[in-house]
């Protein structure tokens, strides 16, 4: 396991300063093509084909948001898309932040995210100017009390569903803008029965704390079934992740249950506190189908380091992250070299497993 590999996301050690881009409203990922008007999202620094109103119901329709950098933005309360085709965004196909109440159920989200000029892939590549830092398909940033639910979600640029917190540091907002002057922790989501695949330089499903001390807490990642598919239009990552990625912030009562996760470039289910003094705590891998995730970590050619489960706290270095009640038990677990691969002193629980595992492999690997 090669130990300098990034789980799919970046660790945020520090907020830095950012160059300045220009006046709120320029939109950050291209210009909008004569036939598609385009609004401004926010202060974000993007633009919209959608700008969502308090409590409107956004229903059977589709967004085509071909010259805008969002298709669907959010950021007011008590808002429902329901039955809604999302496609053609330079960005995120819907993005959500700092709101409270979203129901975002039966609709496809395709073909957004490829022409955003974003931060490189792999993570760990510092943003510049202009960039937007975090867009996936469907990303909620700072957004609590939500429900992300029977969706489809394939062929996108940046990864598939993204909860994450919000604040000075804001994952969706072009680089360089003003930024929140405060923290919004998340609780109460829910990310349930969704069918993810084809979601290029990004992970398939990821909860993440990236400003420091704040919490990401009571989340629900349960029933969806995620295919990888390789390398066709750049690594898609796939996986499943809870990960403290600011520090000494908390990611904690996490549920990631009876979830379908085959051919992820990185782990089928990783659980990864990366910044200093950063924890997960309380996180549950449970009654989950994983196999042959974990293909070469991005190299695609190393079969002897194909992984179901990742439990690690230590891949930053011992900084003071810890994985605190980490519990994986009643998955079945195939067609994978290792199958439960742990790092660090907090060793997680690990309790009535089916693994089955690839010649010369090993059931559950430890290293301290």
């Amino acid at each position: 396991m090669n130990k300098s590999v990034s789980w799919g996301l970046r660790a945020v050690t520090g907020i830095a300063a950012a160059a300045t881009v220009g006046a709120l409203g320029v939109m950050g990922a291209g210009a909008a093509s004569a036939d598609t008007l385009c609004q401004t999202a926010g202060d974000s620094g993007f633009t919209a084909a959608v700008v969502a109103h308090p409590g409107q119901k956004i229903t059977n329709k589709t967004v085509d948001a071909t010259g805008c950098d969002v298709g669907i933005y959010v950021d007011v309360p008590n808002v429902t898309i329901n039955g809604v085709t999302v496609t053609g965004a330079n960005a995120a196909g819907i993005l959500a932040e700092a709101t409270s109440h979203l129901t975002i159920t039966r609709s496809t989200v395709d073909g957004n995210g490829f022409n955003a000029p974003a931060a490189p892939y792999p993570p760990g590549t510092p943003p510049v100017a202009g960039q937007l830092d975090q867009a996936f398909a469907i990303s909620l940033f700072g957004v609590s009390h939500a429900t992300v639910s029977r969706n489809t979600v394939y062929n996108n640029g940046r990864g598939g569903i993204g909860v994450m917190d919000n604040g000075p540091f804001d994952p969706g907002r072009v680089v360089g803008l003003p930024t929140y002057d405060h923290n919004f922790s998340v609780t109460d989501v829910t990310v349930e029965r969704n069918t993810l695949w084809a979601n290029y330089n990004g992970c398939a499903i990821v909860t993440s704390a990236f400003n420091e001390g704040n919490t990401v807490s009571n989340i629900a990642i349960t029933r969806n079934v995620i295919k990888g598919t390789g390398f066709v239009g750049g690594a898609d990552v796939g996986g499943i992740v809870a990960q403290s990625n600011g520090p000494d912030s908390v990611v904690s009562n996490i549920d990631i249950s009876r979830n379908t996760v085959t051919n992820s470039v990185e782990g089928g289910v990783i659980v990864h506190a990366a910044a200093p003094g950063s924890s997960t705590r309380n996180v549950s891998v449970t009654r989950n189908v994983l196999s042959g995730n974990g293909l070469g970590n991005g190299s695609g050619d190393r079969p002897d380091s194909t992984v179901g489960v990742v439990v690690d706290s230590l891949l930053a270095g011992p900084l003071g992250q810890a994985n605190i009640n980490t519990v994986v038990s009643r998955n079945t677990i195939s067609n994978q070299f290792y199958g439960i691969w742990t790092q660090g002193p907090d060793a997680p629980t690990v309790s009535r497993n089916d693994i089955t595992v690839t010649a010369g492999g090993t059931p559950i690997y430890g290293m301290n």
